[in-house]
């Protein structure tokens, strides 16, 4: 039996990636190469109750006010059919209520230049494909409809789905779900003529993992010197304020060593390398000198690796020389003895 040329790779489960035919890894290199825009999905937690849930597609449907979109491609208008798809859902007969998340909140985003309209069909046909026994809703938001105070300016969709599917088996989104989910996701808007990629953080020579989506707001609202609604202003994550305390300490007591996955990265990062470096011989060998060159010189102009714990300790060092160098100058100017 022939092998599927899109099947998971037997060498690589855990990723979850497809195993491309040449032609399709070459066609990936152009993408990367050229900086094609990444497709993005977030998994942005769920509710544990039937209240969670309802207020999550209240909030993303504007209690309503938004068009939303069932499994079945049905429009949800108005605030009383929300309310009537959440019936529906009978999540009060679901497992684990209060311990375990009645449905997942997913958002799947491009960039601000994307056509809106192309990237809903886009998401309904993902879904249609990747949660074929799924319920769920969806509902599109863009720079001028998101409810956010601060609304981003990229038009992204969110998902309210279901944790129990039709046959009550519960959905575990794992990082090789998310992998094969991104692919899919290229797909779809590539077929809506609407550029895009989806290739690992690593291949593209980024180190630092992303931050959540709720990490990655207070932080920004705290940096941006925002405030609460109760007027009290924003203080960085507790887990961004955690790690800075460790790298802090490290510096202090001189212990500044390589983490396990630090060494990890730098031994995939060699992995990567090698990889560009047959693809691009395989590539001149067969005449396509011009895309070599380039996946040639995208692999040397690669960032270097690093960690937020390194950007870390580099700017407590910065500052402890700036605070050297002021007070330096500050005695240099002081009085001068008649």
């Amino acid at each position: 039996m022939k092998a599927n040329p899109l099947e998971i790779d037997p060498h690589g489960r855990k990723s979850g990636l497809r195993r491309l035919t040449w032609k399709a890894r070459k066609e990936q290199h152009r993408r990367t190469v050229e900086r094609v825009p990444e497709v993005v999905i977030k998994v942005q937690g769920g509710g544990k109750t039937v209240a969670d849930v309802r207020r999550y597609m209240k909030y993303i449907s504007r209690d309503g006010m938004l068009p939303a979109v069932d499994d079945q491609g049905e429009k949800i208008a108005g605030k009383e059919a929300v309310k009537n798809l959440q019936d529906k859902w009978d999540m009060d007969m679901g497992r684990g209520q209060d311990k375990l998340h009645q449905s997942f909140n997913l958002v799947l985003s491009m960039p601000a230049d994307t056509n809106p309209d192309k990237l809903f069909v886009a998401v309904q046909r993902w879904a249609a494909e990747q949660l074929p026994n799924h319920e769920y809703m969806m509902v599109l938001h863009t720079h001028e409809t998101d409810p956010d105070p601060n609304p981003p300016k990229h038009p992204h969709v969110h998902i309210a789905l279901k944790a129990e599917d039709r046959d009550d088996k519960r959905i575990h989104i794992r990082k090789a779900t998310i992998n094969i989910w991104r692919e899919a996701f290229a797909d779809k808007l590539r077929e809506q003529g609407i550029e895009a990629n989806a290739t690992r953080r690593r291949d593209r020579g980024v180190s630092k993992k992303a931050k959540s989506g709720a990490e990655w707001h207070i932080d920004k609202n705290f940096k941006d010197g925002k405030l609460h609604r109760d007027g009290t202003p924003y203080e960085p994550s507790k887990a961004q304020a955690a790690r800075f305390a460790e790298a802090t300490q490290e510096l202090r007591e001189g212990t500044v060593k390589p983490k396990p996955w630090e060494a990890a990265m730098q031994a995939r990062r060699r992995d990567v390398l090698r990889s560009y470096k047959a693809d691009a011989d395989r590539l001149r060998d067969e005449g396509d000198v011009e895309l070599a060159a380039k996946v040639e010189r995208f692999a040397a102009e690669m960032p270097p690796l690093t960690t937020e714990r390194h950007e870390m300790q580099r700017a407590i060092k910065d500052q402890v020389q700036e605070r050297l160098h002021a007070q330096q100058t500050k005695d240099l100017s002081g009085p001068v003895s008649p």
